[in-house]
């Protein structure tokens, strides 16, 4: 990797350079030694770097430095971006956040900058990919949440920046700022320009110890072609489990700079053979070869036991395998992102009210499940007709409860898994970019595809279902780091029938391990009185006739 002149001084190169030579690490086998296979946290070292250039370019120089296959790679550092953030920053703070990327792209470029990006793209073939590295990316939270622009030349490369920057201020980041409780200031970008390649495949490889055995097992997903139909969510893809052995324990990183050159991986390289297509859905070799596959396993444990990174996406070309991105996984991310999702998890989704409004309702529920979690019941009396829905048990301790009686009574629909976890609730269907039909606080969403838009919504969810889509896809890494369960390929239609959430309540209980989802309709009125945790009213919904006991000898029922 490189920078833009003038950009980095000469201590911020020593220090990147530093910060791009990885420790070593190697996942547990049977004979793992204590204190020996544990790698340092980097975080501290890495999120220095990915101050100065965003998450992306800081890991990708510190693959390329461990030796692994990375694009050579420009960079325009974070603070070149500042100025022109900081007037969509104004613009957003003055009530204005449709003009805000319009005062970025407003911004003109300086001529040095301008000269440099044009002899850049030509030194990298004359034709890019420009890409936002954000040092927000280090949380799963923002994946996806910004920009690339393709196909780009010489003459257009200052223009495809700016969109670059100005992608901060889409209505995605500025939802997810929200709920974050961030400022706008703190969308911050650096630009990383990258030789435009032509996949054949590519998609997503996910690095977990094996359950059972020494090594590690690595799932693959991947569809022929580019992957980023996979990862925006509009294709489901294919996927495959390749068993690695252990890391030998004197395995040691390729020592490097930022400049270091390497070359792709090739399927069937010499390296440490896998066991391709042990499990998956058995249809990822049948579409990219089985030595891709297995090429595909061993970049990823390369990029695990050097880096730490547990999640690469990838690309393959006529020339190898190229890592385009690594990064830890949401479930690594889970604890540091639980407590910023515990407060905000039960406000509205960003959007939806005023600040006041979503504030006093989040004060509403807080206090609520502080009684709940301290075994008071709620004795207001009960809402009127029609609004009934309100008392159905929000309090999150009350979830496994509903969960359960609903898996038990409800209709099940197969699935695939998503994200891990168990959540029930009411069922909303929502729509990127559209005002939610119902509200989506505590409910499971519904969706078409698992597109990046829809995330701002799982700030205040419980789980979502998606019709269609991958387990690699940014959404449902969103979901990992939020502990918000998902299930993919579920169609409910198939018991609710057309809209598939007709009038009325639909409570749905979704297991994001197994893919299992199960509906149950909710008819009638709340039960008059206190409703408490609402669990004991359960007894009276009205359930499919599919999940009615079944008749037995003289009438008994079984």
């Amino acid at each position: 990797m490189t920078f833009a002149a003038g950009a980095a001084g000469l201590n911020d190169q020593e220090m990147l350079n530093e910060a791009a030579r990885p420790g070593r690490a190697t996942w547990p086998g049977r004979d793992a030694r204590p204190g020996l296979d544990a790698r340092p946290d980097p975080a501290p070292q890495l999120a220095g770097v990915a101050r100065l250039v965003g998450d992306k370019a800081a890991r990708l120089a510190r693959a390329a430095a461990a030796g692994l296959a990375v694009l050579p790679g420009w960079v325009v550092p974070v603070a070149e971006g500042r100025p022109a953030l900081r007037a969509g920053a104004a613009a957003v703070r003055d009530g204005r956040p449709a003009a805000a990327r319009r005062a970025v792209l407003g911004q003109r470029l300086d001529d040095d900058l301008a000269a440099e990006l044009r002899d850049a793209v030509a030194r990298l073939g004359g034709r890019v990919i420009v890409r936002s590295s954000s040092p927000l990316e280090g949380d799963p939270r923002w994946s996806g949440a910004f920009s690339s622009v393709a196909e780009v030349g010489p003459g257009d490369v200052g223009t495809a920046v700016r969109s670059c920057w100005a992608s901060a201020f889409a209505a995605d980041p500025l939802a997810r700022l929200a709920a974050c409780c961030m400022p706008p200031e703190a969308l911050e970008l650096g630009v990383l320009l990258q030789p435009e390649i032509r996949p054949v495949a590519g998609g997503v490889a996910r690095v977990a110890p094996a359950a059972h055995a020494a090594g590690a097992e690595v799932t693959v997903e991947g569809v022929p072609g580019h992957p980023g139909a996979l990862l925006s969510g509009w294709a489901e893809g294919a996927s495959a489990i390749v068993r690695l052995p252990v890391a030998p324990h004197d395995a040691a990183p390729l020592p490097g700079q930022l400049t270091r050159g390497v070359q792709p991986a090739r399927p069937g390289q010499p390296g440490r053979a896998g066991r391709p297509d042990q499990g998956g859905d058995g249809r990822l070799a049948g579409l990219i070869g089985t030595a891709t596959v297995a090429a595909v396993a061993d970049l990823a444990g390369r990029a695990r036991q050097r880096l730490g990174d547990d999640v690469i996406e990838w690309a393959a070309d006529d020339g190898g395998i190229w890592l385009l991105q690594s990064r830890r996984s949401g479930a690594a991310a889970h604890e540091a992102a639980a407590e910023p999702h515990a407060a905000m998890g039960r406000g509205a989704p960003a959007g939806q009210g005023t600040a006041a409004d979503q504030r006093a309702a989040a004060d509403r529920r807080a206090a609520a499940d502080r009684r709940a979690a301290a075994g008071l019941v709620d004795t207001a009396p009960a809402p009127g007709p029609g609004s009934w829905a309100d008392w159905l048990p929000t309090a999150r301790a009350s979830m496994p409860l509903l969960a359960a009686t609903v898996l038990r009574r409800g209709e099940h629909v197969p699935g695939r898994p998503g994200a891990p976890g168990t959540a029930a609730g009411r069922l909303v269907a929502v729509k990127p970019h559209e005002r939610p039909a119902g509200d989506c606080r505590d409910a499971i969403l519904l969706v078409g595809q698992p597109v990046p838009a829809v995330a701002p919504l799982l700030f205040a969810a419980r789980g979502v279902i998606a019709r269609t889509g991958a387990a690699g896809s940014h959404l449902a890494e969103v979901a990992r780091s939020l502990g918000v369960p998902m299930v993919l390929g579920c169609r409910p239609e198939r018991v609710t029938g057309t809209p598939a959430v007709p009038g009325g309540i639909i409570l749905a209980a979704i297991d994001g391990s197994t893919g299992d989802v199960a509906l149950l309709p909710a008819t009638g009125h709340w039960p008059a009185g206190g409703a408490g945790s609402g669990i004991s009213a359960l007894s009276g919904l009205h359930h499919p006739a599919s999940a009615r006991p079944v008749p037995g000898p003289g009438g008994q029922q079984i």
